[in-house]
């Protein structure tokens, strides 16, 4: 009988499997991102909200060692506790983390203020009081709306067509581009996306204007738990109210697509509100401008606000989606046709607001996914503000977004 001899290397097989198999189903981040990479290979779909990846980057890799090389926190699970318990996730498009040089960002480190965009910074005036006023809903009233538009706020720029043909000049005044994707000069020429005639028909009884919330749920500093006119879709129902002001005819969707059975659930978002917005143009083929109305996520410091005719404000946002990834290039599923369009679209408005508003506009965020601007030429994603503004600033923001929206589908100066 021979002698015995127990075999250590399948001992160690054994036990990597075994350590695979508890980190895949006690582990909730590794066992949601191995899932989602199977399903990305056999259903692929826009992966912009999901937060398996996110996950990833923000928990997993820190905790072995490896670098985080992009600190954008879109996506990234924030929990705030609102005053009733309960928490909700805030979206991070802060643009202040985006003139850092991300490989020097280690997840749970904090981030030196001279990192800070130093435009933001001068501009941000942070809350000394709390806001005891009643929050009112009322919509302004047709005069107020004017008002805001009669004199340019102190803070106002213009640039001229030589400085914005120049690209470099271009994207570093009037752009962030995430560190995870990239622009070039074909793209953001300012020529070409300023010649773009963005102007429709404003007259008649049909529908022109689609607003909706991909994120619906999100809300302000002061907002009522389970007060929908507190949240994105109560300012996007201010926005709705301006733009018929000046004779433009809307449609405002007021469903919610991030909460599944009355729990927070990102994960398709994006693809439930495209859906619905697929089913609006459908029915209404009027329609000619869609906006998504979302609200920013950024520390708890910080907030987003200037002063416009004396109103406290919460400052504006547009979001354009390239479809591009800098590891592996163009996003063949996620291709737009309307693009440069979309680009044309949120560049000519911005320098519409801070030829007028100034400090109102804070620069073009652009990302590497769609954001479902696919679906019309004149698309945007509108960030109204944070969650550290109040439900009011969030609301007396949409007078001056009104004023610029009208300008620029008017064809007026």
């Amino acid at each position: 009988m021979g002698k015995f001899r127990f075999d250590y290397n399948k001992l160690y097989i054994l036990a990597f499997f075994g350590m695979f198999f508890l980190l895949l189903f006690r582990d909730d981040v590794l066992g949601k991102y191995i899932l989602s990479q199977i399903k990305m290979q056999i259903f692929p779909m826009s992966f912009e909200d999901s937060y398996a990846w996110e996950g990833v980057k923000l928990e997993l890799l820190p905790t072995m060692g490896i670098k985080v090389d992009l600190f954008t926190l879109e996506g990234a699970c924030y929990e705030n506790k609102d005053d009733s318990g309960s928490s909700h996730e805030v979206m991070y498009l802060a643009e202040d983390y985006y003139e850092q040089s991300f490989d020097d960002v280690i997840y749970g480190e904090s981030i030196p203020e001279d990192m800070l965009y130093q435009e933001s910074q001068e501009n941000i005036a942070t809350a000394t009081e709390a806001q005891t006023e009643e929050i009112t809903t009322a919509a302004p009233t047709t005069e107020a709306v004017m008002e805001a538009s009669t004199t340019p706020v102190s803070s106002a720029i213009s640039y001229s067509m030589e400085q914005l043909s120049d690209f470099e000049f271009l994207v570093s005044n009037c752009y962030l581009v995430d560190s995870s994707t990239s622009v070039n000069p074909d793209e953001l020429n300012a020529e070409n996306l300023l010649g773009m005639d963005m102007s429709i028909d404003l007259s008649g009884e049909d529908y022109k204007v689609l607003i909706y919330h991909t994120h619906g749920s999100e809300a302000f500093a002061d907002s009522r738990p389970g007060v929908t006119e507190d949240t994105v879709i109560g300012v996007g129902d201010e926005l709705a109210v301006l733009l018929e002001s000046y004779g433009i005819k809307v449609y405002h969707d007021r469903n919610v697509y991030d909460t599944v059975n009355g729990v927070l659930d990102r994960s398709y978002a994006y693809d439930l509100s495209g859906d619905a917005v697929d089913e609006i143009l459908a029915e209404y083929p009027s329609i000619e401008v869609v906006i998504d109305l979302h609200r920013d996520g950024v520390r708890e410091d910080l907030k987003l606000v200037t002063d416009i005719d004396g109103r406290p404000t919460a400052q504006i946002m547009f979001v354009n989606g390239v479809s591009r990834l800098n590891v592996n290039g163009d996003i063949d599923y996620l291709y737009n046709p309307n693009k440069i369009a979309n680009l044309g679209f949120s560049l000519q408005m911005y320098l519409q607001g801070k030829a007028t508003y100034g400090d109102l506009m804070r620069r073009i965020y652009i990302r590497g996914y769609c954001f479902n601007l696919d679906r019309m030429p004149r698309a945007a994603l509108v960030e109204v503000g944070a969650q550290t503004n109040t439900v009011q600033e969030a609301k007396n923001a949409m007078i001056p977004l009104a004023d610029i929206i009208y300008k620029v589908l008017s064809g007026s100066e």
